[in-house]
């Protein structure tokens, strides 16, 4: 994991519908495994790769008000970092073998990636969708800011 530091976006709190209005066009998703009061808004890094994404940018989102996916709660954005996500493609050494398990079981487990080193290239690319989403904030704050 490397977190992008000194990140502007770093705890701009907004409605959760101005939030996703200003990432989706981005190429950002709300990432599975949300709950009501956190989640993560995820965009791959390597879109080229055609077997499958393994390095993301991350930015945590946090509830301060309502629940997730309403358009009108109130969230927070956390430290955005990127994670190499690694997967198996070959059978899974660890997976039972059966019927019942199969029916059970259908995906592999992912492999830990917690200490993998994150290239320059992911970085790079992370930290220049970070600009570009400084940037939108920005532009949403002075106007929304100047009178009408």
């Amino acid at each position: 994991m490397l977190t992008i530091d000194s990140s502007k976006i770093e705890g701009f709190q907004t409605s959760f519908g101005t939030m996703t209005d200003l990432l989706y066009p981005e190429g950002f998703v709300l990432g599975g495994g949300w709950t009501y009061e956190h989640g993560y808004f995820d965009h791959p890094l390597d879109w080229e790769n055609e077997q499958g994404y393994r390095y993301y940018l991350r930015i945590p989102i946090y509830v301060v008000k309502g629940e997730m996916q309403e358009k009108d709660a109130i969230v927070r954005l956390g430290k955005p970092f990127v994670i190499k996500h690694e997967f198996r493609t070959k059978n899974d050494p660890s997976a039972d073998i059966g019927v019942v398990s199969s029916l059970v079981n259908q995906f592999s487990e992912p492999l830990p990636t917690d200490d993998a080193k994150i290239g320059e290239e992911w970085s790079s690319r992370a930290r220049q969708i970070v600009a570009k989403i400084e940037n939108k904030i920005e532009t949403y704050l002075l106007e929304s800011s100047s009178p009408k």
